[in-house]
């Protein structure tokens, strides 16, 4: 009885343990966001090789996308970020950094053209597929990777 009892007792902790194992590996690859309180991962977004380029700005209602149509943003490790359009190129700094318990992006570029409106926090939101998005008080920044 007590070897019935230890096979049952052990079958009953593997089954749970799988039943557990199941339930946290599921993941379709859809929801690829880190923790809002994630900025390494961030970070990481923000440096890909080959550039981000701006699929959405928003200011004050304002839509103001296609002002950077033509410019891809070039994040380094060292805080610096280059804006290289057609004709010019454009260099800021940044930072990426937890306040308040929310992941923030910090930039500033010189006041050429609209790039003052890229100097702001932003607050992290989401980062699906190749698409980073970020907001504040109702403005909106998204960045897709090249």
């Amino acid at each position: 009885m007590k070897n019935n009892c230890n096979a049952f007792l052990c079958f009953a902790f593997m089954l749970a343990c799988s039943l557990v194992f199941i339930g946290c590996s599921q993941n379709d690859g859809s929801d690829v966001s880190p923790s809002t309180n994630d900025a390494g991962a961030v970070t990481s977004f923000l440096m890909h090789d080959a550039g981000l380029i701006i699929t959405l700005l928003t200011d004050d209602g304002d839509d103001e996308t296609d002002y950077f149509e033509s410019y891809v943003f070039n994040f380094s490790s060292n805080g610096n970020v280059a804006a290289v359009g057609d004709s010019d190129t454009v260099t800021g700094t940044y930072n990426v950094f937890r306040d308040d318990g929310r992941v923030e992006l910090y930039m500033d570029f010189p006041n050429v053209g609209n790039f003052d409106e890229l100097d702001d926090d932003w607050y992290f939101i989401s980062i699906d597929q190749n698409t980073i998005r970020f907001n504040d008080d109702g403005d909106r920044l998204e960045f897709r990777q090249r």
